[in-house]
């Protein structure tokens, strides 16, 4: 397979170009104030030459075919430069639309007249009248205002120039860009300005550059260990994950609209923004390795993480503006007074399930974090790069079964799982409710295939879980616990102790499961543990009051 190639490309070196603009592309709809931007941007970069080397625009995608380049991106950008360049009467690239048969001819005569007969045109058209107004009003305090603007447009004003590969189907590409999924090497570019020869004096040039793309190469090492990635990031990932460190560094400074290349690219004296100023590039960094080291940083700016409650950014600005003490008194406060401890068992599953999962989590992350003498860490690179879920520790009836196939199976485990309980005299009403679902299910097995909506079988599904465990309030936090969605998968809705033996497989096998949830299912935190194929009420009492506990204490 071809390489994607990547390269800074002024806009001289565009005028040659032809760019033709595909029809899965939505027409032209800058407005004023975007087209505004772009010319005092552009305009303003006459009075910072000497401070930088050019002015960036945004990614331009293309995918060359015979003598055009496709726009799969950046044509908004390009056909705003077009317009520009229209209006200044100087060479320009040409560029047509695949949707309208006249583009080619209505762009090489373009003029203030607002044009009406399609969408893209009248946008245009607009556009062309904005900019004419621009310049208009900048003559009046300017005179040289055209050809200076033309010299720093040509010139000066680079695209991040990315041309896929010819065995690359661009469609794909365009439905990536627009769904977030692909991650241009923006560090990369980054990586340039900061090496850049300029940067240095002739006796300097080679140590400096040499001891950057050192560092540079082990920063990028230890992010991609995926126990410090996944504690900083929920699901989100990038090529290159060094640039995390420049996003968190420009974060607060940057325009809304810069990326964190073109915020950087602005600045006076890059190199010094590496390690030598208060708050530069390294110190992000070792930062972030700091919290990552620290088992009690881990767990609060993990948690807040993983419950998006707070991102790495937001996270970073307060590390920023508090001493290590008070940084850390944040972290827990922010996490602990979202919780009532008084009304935590009235947390209901339907109603909000997101407090749920954010108080479950917790308790796993307390119950760690509350035992100083513990050297185990919760697995954070396992839990964002999952989809988790709530499990119900006994489960409601489940209504779905569709399959005979599925409802023998279901029988057949609950018959092994009953037939191993013990219940003392054989005269009690347990042990005769246990007889009658043992004998009611044998005898529905005869039968060669079984529906979901069996009245038979609805009555033994009912008895079944009746006999395990209590159904009150099944939905709230004293019968729930976390696992991820594949595990949960794995249990559908079966019985307390069929769940416990998947669990305990699980673990054995080294499958992650939250400390938490492995020890409600194991009945660590049941003070009676006559019988460990029920979850009842008493367990359920149990459990809730160690989830109360557990909460009360953290951060004391």
């Amino acid at each position: 397979m071809e390489e994607n190639k990547i390269k800074l490309k002024s806009i001289n070196d565009l005028l040659s170009y032809k760019f033709f603009i595909p029809s899965y592309q939505r027409g032209y709809r800058w407005d004023q104030r975007q087209i505004i931007e772009l010319l005092e941007d552009i305009n303003e970069f006459k009075d910072n030459k000497k401070d930088r080397e050019f002015y960036c625009l945004q990614p331009v995608i293309v995918k060359k075919e015979g003598d055009y380049y496709k726009l799969i991106d950046g044509q908004q950008r390009l056909t705003t430069i077009y317009i520009i360049l229209s209006y200044l009467n100087r060479k320009k690239f040409a560029i047509q639309f695949e949707t309208r048969e006249r583009s080619k001819e209505f762009l090489e005569n373009l003029s203030d007249e607002i044009n009406e007969e399609n969408i893209d045109f009248y946008h245009i058209s607009h556009a062309y009248r904005y900019i004419k107004e621009w310049f208009k009003e900048k003559e009046d305090d300017e005179a040289t205002i055209a050809d200076e603007f033309y010299i720093n447009l040509g010139k000066y004003t680079k695209v991040i120039w990315y041309e896929i590969a010819a065995d690359e189907v661009e469609i794909d590409v365009f439905t990536r860009i627009n769904s977030g999924k692909i991650e241009l090497t923006e560090a990369e570019l980054i990586k340039a300005l900061f090496l850049n020869g300029r940067n240095f004096t002739e006796d300097e040039k080679h140590l400096r550059q040499i001891e950057i793309a050192k560092e540079w190469d082990e920063i990028e090492f230890t992010l991609q260990n995926n126990e410090l990635w996944y504690f900083l990031n929920k699901y989100q990932d990038y090529p290159t994950r060094i640039k995390l460190v420049f996003d968190i560094f420009s974060e607060e400074a940057k325009d809304s609209r810069d990326t964190s290349y073109q915020y950087l690219s602005k600045q006076d004296d890059i190199v010094k923004l590496w390690a030598e100023e208060d708050e530069n590039i390294k110190k992000v960094f070792l930062s972030l390795k700091h919290w990552y080291e620290n088992r009690e940083l881990y767990h609060l700016i993990g948690y807040l993480v993983a419950s998006e409650k707070l991102s790495v950014n937001e996270i970073y600005q307060l590390f920023k503006s508090m001493r290590k003490h008070e940084f850390k008194r944040e972290l827990y406060d922010r996490i602990k007074n979202e919780f009532d401890i008084n009304t935590l068992g009235e947390l209901d599953y339907n109603y909000e399930k997101s407090k749920v999962f954010r108080a479950l989590l917790l308790f796993n992350i307390a119950t760690i974090l509350n035992n100083r003498n513990s050297y185990i860490r919760f697995a954070y690179d396992k839990f964002n790069k999952e989809n988790w879920s709530i499990e119900h520790i006994h489960a409601q009836q489940d209504k779905g079964f569709t399959r005979s196939d599925a409802i023998k199976k279901w029988l057949e485990d609950v018959n092994q799982q009953i037939n191993r309980i013990k219940l003392g005299s054989k005269k009690s009403e347990k042990n005769k409710i246990k007889k009658e679902i043992i004998d009611e299910i044998n005898d529905l097995l005869q039968q060669e295939k079984i529906k979901g909506e069996d009245e038979r079988f609805l009555s033994i599904q009912t008895k079944v879980f009746e006999f395990f465990g209590d159904e009150p309030d099944i939905n709230t936090i004293d019968n729930l616990a976390l696992l991820s969605g594949q595990v949960n998968s794995s249990l559908s809705n079966n019985i307390f102790p069929i769940k416990r033996e998947i669990l305990i497989t699980k673990d054995k096998l080294g499958e992650f499961v939250p400390i938490c949830t492995k020890n409600v299912f194991l009945k660590y935190y049941s003070s009676k543990v006559d019988n460990l194929y029920f979850w009842n009420q008493d367990d359920r009492k149990d459990y809730l009051k160690e989830v109360k506990n557990v909460i009360k204490s953290f951060g004391e």
